[in-house]
């Protein structure tokens, strides 16, 4: 078991042992996606730092970028993040102070408005591209496609049992 984890293992043996019955396996999983969770954020914002982003503004900068005008509502933006409208708006605020990102008026209805990519937006994230795709690849590369498969399968599943 990976030493950063070792820890938090020895404490639910511990507490199995004062009070029997303990899911001892499904606490195990519970905490390891947790922990994963949280190395996986400090692996993607490391890999981010230097151009002065973390991985949920890279994720947004995306979302708008995958669409076919580069314009995305914000409410959109929210549930692409499963996020708080308030985190969302924050993030938005970050995108446009760093020119990345303009407001503009929704052509459908002028008291809505959308969040748009600007030229240096797109062109920012052309440049990272190439970086977070090597990044992703050294992540990931110790699994073969049939365990990236079956991980995806199993945290599909998982992520369907929690609603999402």
């Amino acid at each position: 078991m990976n030493k950063s984890f070792l820890p938090l293992e020895e404490a639910i043996d511990r507490v199995e042992k004062r009070f029997p019955g303990v899911p001892r396996q499904e606490v195990l999983l519970t905490r390891l996606s947790l922990h994963l969770q949280q190395r996986l954020a400090c692996f993607l914002n490391e890999t981010l730092k230097p151009w002065g982003i973390n991985e949920t503004v890279w994720i947004s900068l995306l979302a708008m970028y995958s669409c076919p005008d580069c314009s995305i509502n914000p409410s959109e933006l929210s549930d692409m993040l499963d996020s708080s409208r308030t985190n969302a708006t924050r993030i938005s605020d970050e995108m446009v102070r760093k020119g990345w990102v303009e407001r503009i008026a929704c052509p459908e209805d002028r008291r809505k408005i959308v969040l748009r990519l600007t030229a240096e937006g797109i062109a920012f994230i052309e440049t990272l591209l190439p970086v977070s795709r090597e990044a992703q690849k050294r992540l990931w590369n110790d699994f073969d496609p049939a365990e990236k498969q079956d991980m995806e399968r199993l945290m599909r599943k998982l992520l369907t049992t929690l609603g999402g």
